[in-house]
């Protein structure tokens, strides 16, 4: 048996941590995986290092999907793992497999089927095409509609890349509160940026938007300085960081996001500040492990508190660490996608 998993690219958040992390981890535990990028000239340079400094034997880059010559180097014990494919996988493809009795798994952390019109009708269709679905959360997994064949796993970080790191005993202007995340999500960050920014200017606290391009006007209040996101160095880069933040709207679409910027603070051993909104109230116990501040007055008291008390910061911080080791590890993570692929082998295509 094999695991197949295609990806966007390299630099797609999903990719890497939902792919091609979860892929490695497989390999590990001795299950053989092959990773391929759909579009890497839309979604990424294949001629970047491995990621994660991986064998390159992993990593199968094509040009698309639908150029795989009659998908004839899939192995008939292959167990095919793909993402996000309202666009990137044909449904023919999908057909074919079913027809060969190839086995077929559709892993989905976002709420895509909110993106654009149609997009309900066709992830549904998805859904019924597939063998399992996996989903990153709760509510990712109600929206598929399908109980008997959907797994709840969540989105996992590598906690040995992402070491803890010593909190620092500062506070008021030497404290820096942090987001990181594509700068499509800045309308995110927005939307508790006025709180945000009250905090900052009563504690004197500094903010960086590390992300790939430099904020917007929308995020004038932070007065944010901005670091440019690289693979090489984002460990690094957050490890700056004091405090963590992830701002949500509570809107359909925030509902289906899987906290992973979260999950990166944490595991870093930082409090993370975040709204209660889709995975983050399953993340975060408020008060142990981060704040779940609900108000822009509920923000602006949760980030002052956390600048001003840096012992807080350190108990929340390891507090989180811990949490992060035990449920969203990528050793934790990668035995249940085992779980799911050994089920699916196991079974009748189309079952």
């Amino acid at each position: 048996m094999r695991a197949v998993f295609f990806v966007q690219g390299e630099r797609v958040p999903a990719a890497r941590v939902r792919g091609i992390a979860v892929a490695r981890a497989l390999e590990a535990r001795g299950l053989p995986c092959d990773v391929r990028v759909a579009h890497p000239s839309v979604y990424g340079d294949t001629r970047l290092p491995w990621p994660l400094n991986q064998p390159r034997s992993l990593y199968t880059p094509v040009t698309a999907l639908a150029r795989i010559a009659q998908l004839r180097d899939l192995r008939a014990d292959d167990v095919v793992i793909f993402q996000r494919p309202m666009t990137e996988l044909p449904m023919v493809l999908l057909e074919r497999w079913a027809g060969r009795g190839r086995k077929t798994i559709f892993d989905f952390d976002d709420a895509i089927f909110e993106r654009r019109w149609g997009a309900r009708a066709k992830f549904h269709r998805l859904v019924r095409l597939v063998d399992r679905v996996v989903a990153g959360n709760r509510y990712l997994a109600a929206a598929a509609q399908a109980p008997q064949k959907t797994s709840i796993i969540p989105t996992a970080v590598d906690t040995q890349r992402f070491g803890a790191k010593p909190a620092r005993p500062v506070r008021g202007r030497d404290v820096l509160v942090g987001w990181t995340g594509l700068s499509g999500n800045f309308h995110q960050l927005a939307h508790r940026a006025a709180a945000i920014g009250r905090a900052l200017r009563r504690t004197g606290a500094r903010f960086v938007v590390i992300s790939d391009r430099p904020p917007t006007r929308a995020l004038a209040p932070l007065g944010a300085s901005f670091v440019p996101w690289r693979p090489e160095t984002e460990v690094e880069d957050l490890s700056r960081i004091d405090i963590g933040v992830m701002p949500l709207p509570d809107g359909p679409y925030e509902r289906g996001k899987c906290a992973f910027k979260l999950l990166q603070y944490m595991a870093l051993g930082r409090p993370g500040v975040a709204s209660p909104v889709g995975a983050n109230a399953d993340v975060v116990t408020d008060g142990v492990d981060g704040l779940l501040p609900d108000s822009d007055q509920d923000w602006e008291a949760a980030l002052t508190r956390l600048i001003e008390e840096p012992e807080l910061r350190r108990q929340m911080g390891a507090a989180a660490r811990r949490r992060i080791e035990s449920a969203y590890s990528l050793p934790a993570v990668a035995e249940q996608y085992a779980a799911v692929i050994g089920e699916v082998a196991a079974q009748p295509a189309g079952s």
